[in-house]
């Protein structure tokens, strides 16, 4: 068995080699928010310089700081808008990187701008409700824990270059009965991924699975089970496990799906799907239906809470 300081060495080996980008400053990657990450611009990035001297890996006063040629992958916040010069002109810098290249936008990007900035990227992650800097967290933990079987950076790439991908993360208590809570924790999972994701005919996915000391380690095998349940019958499914003495009585899953099928919610002022013509919103106690006063399309609700 690989012992404990072999895995936490393997862990260590990526620190300084992802990058977490913003384009131009974006609020969407602050400092020190990701451990064993470097955090930067892509024009800082691509210039040798860091935006995070507080970080020892990312010290400037560091000959290896600004090595381009040490990043092993770049997980580029994207924020709309997407079109125009900004974010396309940073990603379209990034090409030359040898590195993986991944694009994090947030929800409800429309899919027009999401096709372009893929084009530009090795892969693109589609974030949930915490936005590009959570997908980022979610991601960098899943690919940095060491433990029983351990997911890396070759995994991600395996995966994520299959199609657009989003993720979602769950957790739930191990009380009751305990055999209930891996599928529990995936359901979980889905129910956090990106409003608008189908992820029924993904062809790939990365699940990470995080067990309380007390849980079987068999509870992962069941929660594997539980998203091959949700995604294609030929999906390739890679995954991990570990076990983390904080998570007390708990199963935790990281589930990254890819290729999925993504159709964002329509709000007011959308093209109308039939005629094209912006659509009007009415409120009717707590909800509100999308209508065309052009065409006469009709009936989209949005539940406003």
């Amino acid at each position: 068995m690989v012992s404990s300081e072999d895995l936490g060495r393997r862990a260590a080996a990526l620190d300084g080699s992802v990058v977490v980008c913003g384009v131009d400053g974006d609020a969407a990657v602050p400092a020190g928010a990701f451990p064993g990450a470097r955090v930067a611009t892509v024009p800082e990035l691509l210039s040798g310089r860091d935006a995070d001297p507080g970080n020892d890996d990312a010290d400037p006063g560091d000959d290896d700081a600004g090595d381009v040629a040490g990043v092993a992958a770049a997980l580029v916040a994207v924020d709309p808008p997407l079109e125009g010069d900004r974010v396309l002109d940073a990603l379209d810098g990034l090409d030359d990187l040898d590195a993986f290249v991944v694009a994090v936008a947030p929800a409800g990007v429309d899919p027009e701008s999401l096709a372009a900035v893929r084009r530009r990227a090795d892969a693109t992650l589609l974030a949930g409700d915490g936005g590009p800097a959570e997908a980022i967290r979610t991601f960098l933990e899943a690919v940095q824990r060491p433990g029983f079987v351990n997911l890396d950076l070759a995994d991600a790439r395996t995966a994520l270059s299959t199609g657009v991908a989003a993720v979602g993360t769950g957790t739930v208590a191990r009380r009751g009965d305990a055999d209930e809570a891996p599928a529990l924790a995936v359901d979980a999972a889905f129910g956090r991924l990106p409003e608008g994701v189908d992820p029924a005919g993904a062809s790939a996915a990365l699940v990470d699975v995080v067990v309380d000391p007390e849980t079987s380690i068999a509870a992962a095998t069941d929660a594997i089970a539980a998203v091959r349940e949700r995604i294609g019958a030929d999906a390739n499914v890679i995954w991990g496990g570990a076990v983390d003495e904080s998570a007390e009585g708990e199963i935790g899953v990281r589930v990254v799906v890819a290729d999925v099928e993504y159709a964002p919610p329509l709000a007011a002022g959308d093209p109308c799907p039939r005629c094209g013509a912006p659509l009007s919103a009415y409120a009717f106690g707590t909800r509100e239906t999308l209508s065309c006063d052009g065409c006469g399309y009709s009936g989209i609700a949005i539940d406003r809470g």
